[in-house]
């Protein structure tokens, strides 16, 4: 297990939903999954955290997303941390376009082989 591993499933998650593949992003959920987001409750669960996804994405024609300042770092031989700022830009497929800036925290723990998301924090960067 590596720090350069967790930093490539992190990054990975975020490619995702550049590519509009929600599914690919769903895939990396463990199913045991907790989400805090940017709505105000949290996700206790990948189905209903997946079904968020979905509705948000459906409308989207085009997007990016990326992290930056992201540090990564494995704890033990079974989990590991990825913390970063992110940007998101999506345009809408009536052409409105939207940039959301925020920090996010992805924790991951080996699950058969794979680096899956256990836990996930997102939340907005104040905008002035």
């Amino acid at each position: 297990m590596s720090a350069q591993e967790i930093e490539a499933a992190a990054r990975g998650f975020f490619d995702a939903f550049a590519k509009l593949d929600v599914q690919a992003a769903i895939d990396m959920l463990s199913e045991d999954l907790e989400v805090i987001d940017h709505v105000p409750y949290r996700f206790d669960s990948k189905p209903e955290f997946a079904d968020f996804l979905r509705g948000a994405m459906e409308g989207i024609a085009s997007a990016s997303a990326g992290l930056r300042q992201l540090s990564c770092r494995v704890i033990g031989d079974s989990a590991g941390v990825a913390n970063a700022y992110d940007t998101f830009t999506a345009v809408s497929k009536d052409g409105n376009v939207q940039t959301l800036n925020g920090r996010t925290t992805l924790v991951f723990g080996k699950e058969g082989g794979q680096w899956k998301i256990v836990s996930a924090h997102f939340s907005p960067l104040p905008t002035h």
